[in-house]
């Protein structure tokens, strides 16, 4: 790995006061994507302060998207760090947030897609909340489409039920299963939730230091379910904020979006969701979450020859995905230890 910083970090007395060498570190995981990751930084920078330091991560993406990064030499604050492999998400934000801590630590930490595009006054509006609510270890905007249409942002855990009702998707049980549901509905006012978006969530340097790093052993998904599963067993609370606002272009850094009609998952997708159920819900919790899911897809099936309607987001294949990787585990499966984080920082 090598570093590249494009200029030196800037501070104010008031980060110096809190111990810390900067206020916010803003932490951005890029991978073939330069031009959305150059767009992201044009909204983002306005947004901070002196004390605030970027630091972008790119996953081995090669020399030529690296060449398209050097505009980034023009914004005072920002580091890159040149990942000589693709760490994934979880390992790549652990790369940046041990970096920060060795060169001083920081009070918080913004996670944040290259995907992304900052609304102004987001970053403002999330430091607010958390200055002015200490029960809040860490606080998500809401994520919305270019037009401002609201996307789901606050969640709560997956379970084998909501593995169910996702692959069923049917109005009627979802209703009388409502608690279990992973995506309920959008909310317009500040509360606690069991995981945030991890597009773009504001953390505590306390957080970090007591629930550890991100667990790097998933590749990219159910990195940050997993985490804040972790973090609230700590006892932190995670809090969506509606009144900061985040344009998040669903699925652009990752080419990932599942949805109807969408192209196949990839195996890692599979691979995280087992790994995050095996931890969670022990291997016999995970295979029924699988034969949950697959009940519910037959159920979605069974209705669209009624009616011809379909209202579950199965991409492409899934179901013959995750049927093969469920004999996979059944018959080889995979061990996990019980670490619940990444690890120390």
């Amino acid at each position: 790995m090598t570093a590249v910083a494009m200029h030196p970090e800037a501070t104010t007395s008031a980060a110096a006061k809190s111990g810390a060498a900067v206020r916010i570190a803003v932490i951005i995981v890029h991978y073939k994507t330069p031009q959305m990751l150059l767009e992201c930084i044009a909204t983002l920078m306005p947004e901070l302060s002196a004390a605030d330091r970027v630091v972008v991560v790119d996953n081995a993406s090669g020399a030529e998207q690296l060449a398209a990064l050097k505009p980034l030499a023009g914004n005072a604050g920002v580091t890159l760090l040149e990942s000589e492999k693709n760490l994934g998400f979880a390992g790549a934000n652990n790369l940046a947030i041990t970096q920060v801590m060795q060169g001083g630590g920081a009070e918080y930490f913004l996670l944040l897609n290259p995907d992304t595009l900052i609304r102004p006054g987001a970053i403002a509006t999330l430091l607010r909340f958390l200055e002015s609510h200490p029960e809040a270890a860490c606080v998500g905007p809401r994520l919305e489409d270019p037009d401002a249409t609201p996307q789901q942002s606050a969640f709560r855990n997956p379970s084998p039920v909501s593995e169910f009702l996702r692959g069923a998707s049917i109005g009627p049980i979802e209703k009388m299963f409502k608690r279990f549901r992973v995506h309920g509905p959008i909310i317009e006012t500040p509360q606690p939730t069991d995981w945030l978006a991890g597009a773009c969530v504001l953390l505590r340097a306390q957080m970090i230091q007591k629930a550890g790093l991100l667990d790097d052993r998933f590749f990219m998904y159910f990195e940050e379910v997993d985490y804040f599963r972790h973090a609230k067993k700590l006892g932190f609370q995670a809090w969506y904020e509606p009144a900061a606002h985040v344009i998040h272009l669903v699925g652009q850094s990752s080419g990932i979006n599942v949805a109807p009609g969408q192209k196949r998952l990839p195996a890692y997708w599979f691979e995280s969701r087992h790994r995050y159920f095996r931890k969670h819900y022990g291997y016999f919790g995970t295979l029924l979450a699988d034969l949950f899911w697959l009940k519910g897809h037959i159920l979605d099936r069974a209705r669209k020859l009624v009616t011809g309607t379909s209202h579950a987001a199965v991409a492409k294949g899934e179901a013959a995905d995750l049927l093969r990787h469920f004999f996979k585990q059944l018959f080889h499966p995979f061990k996990t230890s019980p670490r619940a984080g990444g690890g120390a920082v």
